[in-house]
């Protein structure tokens, strides 16, 4: 998991072009003033990174996994560690199909 969340705070950083060091798995996306735009660029990059498909409708949950949703991209998730979880419990759902 550990893997997981250093990968997406690079993502995250790169694409907000902030220095990594800002972020830690507490850091809300919110707090960092990640606009609309900015979360659907972050989303993109995760997908690629990681080889797996965010939903991006609202009622589309076939990739939640273990709770982790990602309905509407990362809307309902706020931190790094949370959307560290989310990409972890789709990794793990693609893994097990």
């Amino acid at each position: 998991m550990e893997e997981i969340i250093e990968q997406v705070r690079q993502i995250i950083a790169k694409e907000l072009k902030i220095p990594v060091e800002r972020l830690t798995p507490e850091t809300s996306l919110q707090d960092l003033g990640a606009a609309s735009l900015d979360s659907i660029e972050i989303v993109f990059a995760l997908e690629e990174k990681f080889d797996i498909d965010i939903p991006y409708n609202a009622n589309d949950t076939t990739a939640a996994d273990k709770g982790a949703s990602i309905k509407g991209g990362l809307g309902q998730l706020e931190t790094v560690a949370q959307i560290a979880a989310a990409v972890k419990g789709l990794l793990d759902a693609k893994t097990a199909a």
